[in-house]
Parts: C-alpha cells; sequence; structure tokens
C-alpha cells in the first residue's frame, strides 16, 4: 500500500510546487535512478543474509523517510529537495525490498504454484492499493497532503511487525563468496542465460513506457481531466481494481503452461490500454480505461515474476530477482522522459506514445520471445 501512496501523493506535491510535469517526471527519475544503482547489490543483500531481516528493515526505514517528508509539510518548510531525497532513498530501499519479498514467496511455496502465489500476493497489493489510493486522494483534498505520508508511514511500519510472525527458514543458501563476486557472479548468470537476458530486455522496455503510466496520473488528473485530488484516487483506484480482478484470475490458472503467451497478450493490452487512457476526454471513460491499464500490467507483472524464478536456480535467484527489480527503477525513469514529452508538447501525447511504443515493440518481437523462453521453461 505504502508504494502506491509515495508515488500518488509525491507526485502530486511536485506538480503543486512546479505546476511542471517535467519535473514530476525528474524526481520520480532520481528514485529510479536510485533503483537501477542499488539493484543488483540489493539482490547480494538477499542472497547473502537472511530474507526476512532483510524485508523487515526495508519496511521500517521506508516508513522513517515517510514520516519525515510528512514532519517536514506539516511544519511548512517543504521543498523539492526534500522530495527528490525521499524517492533517492525509497528507490535504493525498492532495491532490496523486491527480491526480498519475490525469494520469500519462493521459498514458501516452491515452483508447482509460484504463479498462483504471485498473482495472490499482488491481489492482496491491489486490495491495499485500492483503499490507499481512496483515502490517499480524499486526504490530500480535505486534510492536506501530510496526512497521506503518515498514513504510509503507519502502512509500512504495520508491514514490518506483520514480518515479525512470519515463519520459515530464509537463511542464505551461501556466503563462499565475497559481496563483488556474487554480484558479478549474478551479472554473469544473467547475461549468459538467453531466456532470462530476454525477459530482464523487456521489463526494462515494459517499465519504461508501461509502469511510467503511474507516474504521469497526478498530471492526466490534475491538468486534463481536472478532477483535482480526489480524482486522482479514484484513477489509481479503478487501476488497482482492474490488477485485483486480473490477478484473481491469474491466480487461479495453476501450472499454466503457455506462460510465454500471455506474458506476450498481456502486455499487448497493456500498451493499447494506455493509449486509449491518454486521448480519453471524459473522466468516468478514464476510469474505465484506467481499469483496464491496471488489470493488464498486474497480470503481465505476475507472469514476469514466475517466469524469471522458474529459470533461476536457488543459490542465484536472489540476484536474478535484484536485476528484475533493478529493471523496476527504470519506471520513474520512463516518468522522467514522459514528463519531458509533456512538458514540451502534452500529457496525452507523452502517455499515449508510451502505449504505441509498447504495441510496436511486442508486435515485432513477440515470435522471438515464444521461441526463446517457452522452450525454456521447466
Amino acid at each position: 500500500m505504502s508504494i502506491g501512496i509515495d508515488m500518488l501523493a509525491r507526485g502530486w506535491l511536485v506538480l503543486e510546487l512546479t505546476n511542471d510535469p517535467f519535473w514530476v517526471g525528474l524526481i520520480a527519475g532520481l528514485g529510479g535512478l536510485a533503483q537501477v544503482g542499488f539493484g543488483l547489490f540489493g539482490g547480494v543483500l538477499v542472497d547473502r543474509l537472511n530474507k526476512r531481516r532483510v524485508l523487515l528493515w526495508v519496511q521500517a526505514l521506508s516508513g522513517l523517510v515517510a514520516i519525515a517528508i510528512g514532519l517536514v509539510i506539516f511544519f511548512d518548510t517543504l521543498t523539492l529537495w526534500h522530495l527528490a531525497l525521499s524517492a533517492v532513498l525509497q528507490g535504493m530501499l525498492m532495491a532490496a525490498r523486491l527480491p526480498a519479498g519475490n525469494s520469500m514467496i519462493y521459498t514458501m511455496v516452491g515452483r508447482k504454484v509460484i504463479l498462483n502465489a504471485l498473482a495472490s500476493q499482488l491481489l492482496a497489493f491491489n486490495l491495499s492499493r485500492i483503499f490507499g489510493s481512496l483515502l490517499a486522494g480524499t486526504a490530500i483534498d480535505d486534510f492536506g497532503v501530510g496526512y497521506a505520508y503518515v498514513f504510509m508511514a503507519a502502512s509500512s511500519w504495520f508491514s514490518a511487525f506483520m514480518i515479525l510472525f512470519v515463519n520459515g527458514d530464509y537463511r542464505s543458501e551461501g556466503r563462499g563468496e565475497t559481496f563483488w563476486q556474487s554480484a558479478k557472479v549474478g551479472l554473469s548468470y544473467a547475461y549468459e542465460n538467453r531466456p532470462i537476458r530476454v525477459l530482464l530486455l523487456m521489463s526494462v522496455l515494459m517499465e519504461l513506457f508501461g509502469f511510467s503510466f503511474n507516474v504521469m496520473l497526478p498530471v492526466m488528473a490534475r491538468d486534463v481531466l481536472g478532477v483535482g485530488a480526489t480524482g486522482l484516487g479514484y484513477l489509481s483506484a479503478a487501476a488497482a481494481f482492474g490488477a485485483t480482478v486480473s490477478t484473481i484470475t491469474v491466480a487461479g490458472l495453476g501450472d499454466f503452461r503457455e506462460k510465454a503467451n500471455l506474458l506476450i497478450f498481456t502486455a499487448l493490452a497493456a500498451g493499447i490500454s494506455i493509449s486509449l487512457f491518454a486521448f480519453s476526454p471524459w473522466f468516468l471513460l478514464s476510469l474505465v480505461f484506467s481499469a483496464m491499464v491496471g488489470a493488464a500490467l498486474m497480470s503481465y507483472d505476475a507472469i514476469m515474476g514466475a517466469l524469471l524464478q522458474l529459470l533461476s536456480t536457488d543459490e542465484i535467484r536472489g540476484r536474478v530477482l535484484g536485476l528484475y527489480g533493478l529493471t523496476f527503477g527504470f519506471t520513474p525513469l520512463g516518468g522522467f522522459i514522459v514528463g519531458t514529452i509533456a512538458s514540451l508538447f502534452s500529457a496525452p501525447l507523452a502517455v499515449g506514445l508510451g502505449g504505441l511504443v509498447i504495441v510496436t515493440y511486442i508486435v515485432s518481437v513477440q515470435g522471438f520471445i515464444k521461441r526463446t523462453v517457452q522452450k525454456a521453461v521447466p
């Protein structure tokens, strides 16, 4: 829940401070750079340390960053510099959060039901995101954005508290290598394993032009649709609702064999839905398209995560997931690209072009992805 609130509230704050979508994208991009820069190291930490402890500390520290921003807002001393720093810190923490959480899930459930488990995790995430988005949007309009950050901190700390009750053995598989040797092995493994390399490159593109849709939501809500922070909350909640419905469907697929085909279909659906959302002139229609985007992106996310875990060995899975988490940093970097285009031309054009890029890429390489990935899945 805290991840969605952070992106929503920070984007709104930057837009209010600067009145320019370029800065919305730039501040998000700084967080992306931090996540990309620390992505591999987060995976190495997960492979070398107790995964549960890593996740617990990440959640606790994320809450501290959020409450610090909330206090700065309450004391009326907030500047763009504070938001840039918080974006960088949260990006660094995200670099460890994603591989730690996902590799814990694999340890819990094993290979056979990993797709169901990841979809169920995303289902829980999106259910909380529905309420978090509505609450954050309403809080910004009725009470002030500082309360959204208080809620975000409380959410992070509650998650850390609940992790204390997760049972299981989440210790490292081995510690014979140095930190840098571990990082090098992870990079070599991903580069030499062709299916994993193909999936990671696809993930970079989807993060740049697909998931960056979320970065521009504040601009679309305020400047294009004219609905304010409450409307922004509804748009984000609609995306989470669509994601919830789709993840329920994916969770029921079982050990579905045609994962590569489904990955291609959901990526195409995401690109088309993003383009439709970009040029929607009505708020109610935008809610429908936002739900379609959320449904496609979250289905894609669950399948991509499952494929990468299935294609990785136990001793190196954390590093592969760290590289996957590194690609998530391209979401805010994509937000910077989209924000720059929006500042120069218009937000609908910028968002719509992102959807068009996805469709063009997937149509061009779908045969290659099928041949490379599907036959490698155990």
